[in-house]
């Protein structure tokens, strides 16, 4: 009978015990993410429209942006590279795609590099012009095959953390970290380097160098980055960042995170779609929700900034 007594004990703690929150995370919101952007690509596969292109596309930048596979399992931390290398290229990319779509090699050869089998490749492919001509279809199919079978490897890494998850406190510094990261790259990557605010481009705001100009969905990757960040601030129904830092005293802190999150969001609506020229403001807030992070938040939950790599994505 005690015996007995002992098991259900046992296992009702087991069933009530509260997972953690990158567990939570990977298992509410990563692994979801994921297979939407798979689904994505694989409708965007059959239909290369601008729409299609769009919807992958915002799938994609909630996994670039939140991207946990690497710290879990290094053989995956440059995978986000494989699959997208904006400000992480020296060659000029869309020369090398307009010689992939004019030669005759066959798709494979043309396609020999990992650059050549990004998003950013498939964008010239699809937008350097009005039709989409054969070739370019055969190269957009293929350019997907390898990033859905990225896409599908991150997958795993994730559905096999759940099973053998590391240290809590291990786990939720590297859920902030990798918000301040993300955040850092918003700021002076993905805004700051077109606007003119950046270090780098200091006054010099130049549309082009927006993350997708060509296919003018930077804002869209803005937004959809700030939604991924939105999916680990919330509150949720389960043991979640949020609520982990509520916990920690950060209520204030995180509340601040939210509201900067949505300042954004209608800054983006009140400019001109991917006009860049006129997004100083949005750069200021984008600091602000970096600073929120990096300063505010981190210092209240007692954990350790990682140095930041401030050179390529």
């Amino acid at each position: 009978m005690k015996k007995v007594l002992f098991l259900v004990l046992f296992f009702s703690t087991m069933v009530f015990a509260k997972e953690s929150v990158l567990v939570n995370t990977i298992k509410n919101i990563s692994i979801p993410n994921v297979e939407n952007a798979i689904n994505d690509a694989k409708i965007l596969q059959k239909d290369l429209n601008a729409q299609n292109f769009t919807n992958f596309l915002k799938s994609w930048k909630k996994i670039e942006a939140l991207y946990f596979a690497g710290d879990i399992d290094e053989n995956f931390e440059d995978t986000p590279r494989y699959i997208d290398v904006f400000n992480n290229l020296k060659e000029d990319l869309n020369a090398q795609m307009k010689k992939a779509i004019e030669s005759k090699d066959d798709i494979k050869m043309a396609l020999f590099k990992n650059s050549f089998k990004t998003v950013n490749a498939l964008e010239y492919v699809l937008f350097n012009d009005k039709d989409i001509s054969k070739r370019e279809k055969d190269l957009s199919i293929a350019i997907l095959d390898s990033i859905i079978l990225h896409l599908q490897n991150i997958n795993r890494v994730y559905k096999n953390y759940l099973v053998a998850p590391k240290d809590e406190k291990w786990e939720n510094a590297l859920v902030i970290n990798t918000l301040i990261a993300s955040s850092y790259r918003l700021k002076e990557w993905r805004i700051g380097n077109a606007s003119g605010n950046s270090s780098k481009f200091k006054n010099e705001p130049k549309n082009e160098r927006a993350e997708y100009f060509l296919s003018q969905n930077s804002f869209a990757a803005i937004d959809a980055i700030l939604e991924s960040h939105k999916q680990i601030v919330e509150k949720h129904k389960y043991y979640d960042f949020a609520t982990y830092s509520m916990d920690k005293g950060a209520a204030i802190e995180l509340l601040a995170v939210i509201d900067k999150i949505n300042e954004m969001q209608e800054e983006l609506k009140k400019l001109p779609v991917d006009d860049f020229t006129k997004a100083t403001n949005l750069f200021n807030l984008a600091k602000e929700l970096h600073n929120n992070y990096n300063i505010s938040l981190i210092a209240k939950l007692s954990i350790t900034g990682k140095i930041l790599d401030a050179d390529g994505d």
